[in-house]
């Protein structure tokens, strides 16, 4: 974004004059060619050097200040504005000293009476003068809607690293606590948790910083979630993790799925309903990606709003909207003691 900043600000800037003196170059190439020196130098003092400096002074400095203050005069507008009504009437009485001076007036009335060489010459710095006044009411909108723009962009993408670093100590933990938990009594399980969380931790270092990764890495980290919520469980437990259609070119914002899953252990009853179960499934066709997570509930879960149902749910909510806006629809529901989540991608 900064750089089609500065590539505008440099057209804006540079552009006028290459337009201004170009031109001009061309006319006086032509009329030293067709007419001889004097007229050249005659046309260039009245018509470049005396017609650019009105324009430049009003276009580069009386205009800009005028509409940084926002239309209040001070003393250097004002001096400005008087310094630009001098060349003005310079350049109207100019064609009358440059005649005399270069000897030219037959020659000159003789294509153009000097009452329309001096309306040419008024003619060409009003033109002038509008042209200049547009291009610096351009270029300040425009660059304004740029920076605009700029800055909606850095703070999306500050907001959406927020998210993420919200969404990882979260996790984090509660996986540590589940740790914590074996550790204190003992149990072998620890061990074999700490290893899973190393590898969620490698994961959160070196993956989630960029803005897309393989969704067969995100699986990996479903499955290793699901082994350490599996590890704290003495008795087996009715968990299943459903997968198909997944291939290395698939590819997806990181951390999103993960609290979806984390919200089903959250609420289920899987610590006091041995009939209790959660399922996950994870499929991809025609580059849509179709993840459901359901799980049966002690009691029926209210509907509440979205910023009202935990950070790990409303963060994975805000950076689908972030990373996939218009391009997902989520639909959670709770029947029967049954909570189902469906959530679709267009990757």
């Amino acid at each position: 974004m900064s750089s089609a900043l500065s590539k505008s600000e440099r057209i804006l800037k540079v552009g006028p004059y290459i337009l201004w003196f170009g031109l001009h170059t061309i006319i006086g190439l032509l009329l030293f060619s067709d007419r001889g020196l004097k007229e050249t130098v005659y046309f260039l003092v009245i018509f470049v050097v005396l017609g650019s400096l009105n324009i430049w002074l009003f276009g580069y400095k009386l205009f800009p200040e005028y509409l940084a203050r926002e239309g209040k005069i001070n003393f250097r507008i004002s001096l400005l504005i008087g310094i630009n009504i001098i060349l003005f009437v310079l350049g109207i009485y100019a064609p009358t000293i440059m005649d005399e001076m270069l000897d030219v007036t037959q020659i000159a009335d003789q294509y153009a009476p000097k009452s329309v060489r001096i309306a040419l010459w008024i003619l060409m710095v009003l033109l002038g003068i509008t042209y200049m006044a547009s291009i610096r009411v351009t270029s300040v909108y425009h660059l304004r809607d740029l920076q605009r723009i700029e800055h909606k962009a850095e703070r999306a993408e500050a907001e959406l690293k927020l998210l993420k670093s919200q969404i990882s100590p979260h996790f984090l933990f509660n996986t540590l606590n589940n740790i914590y938990g074996l550790a204190y009594l003992g149990d072998e399980r620890a061990a074999e948790m700490i290893s899973k969380l190393s590898k969620l931790l490698r994961y959160l270092l070196y993956d989630c910083d960029q803005p897309e990764v393989p969704l067969l890495r995100e699986k990996e980290l479903i499955e290793n979630y699901l082994s350490i919520q599996l590890l704290k469980h003495e008795e087996s437990v009715n968990v299943d993790f459903y997968h198909a259609g997944i291939t290395n070119r698939d590819k997806i914002a990181p951390m999103i799925l993960i609290n979806f899953i984390e919200n089903c252990f959250k609420h289920s009853d899987l610590e006091s309903n041995p009939q209790g179960w959660i399922k996950i499934s994870l499929e991809v066709e025609d580059h849509k990606l179709n993840f459901r997570a359901e799980n049966t509930t002690e009691k029926k879960i209210e509907e509440l709003p979205v910023d009202r149902k935990g950070i790990g749910l409303t963060n994975s909510l805000k950076l689908l909207q972030a990373n996939y806006p218009e391009k997902h629809k989520v639909e959670i529901r709770e029947e029967d003691q049954v909570y189902q989540l469906d959530l679709t991608i267009t990757l």
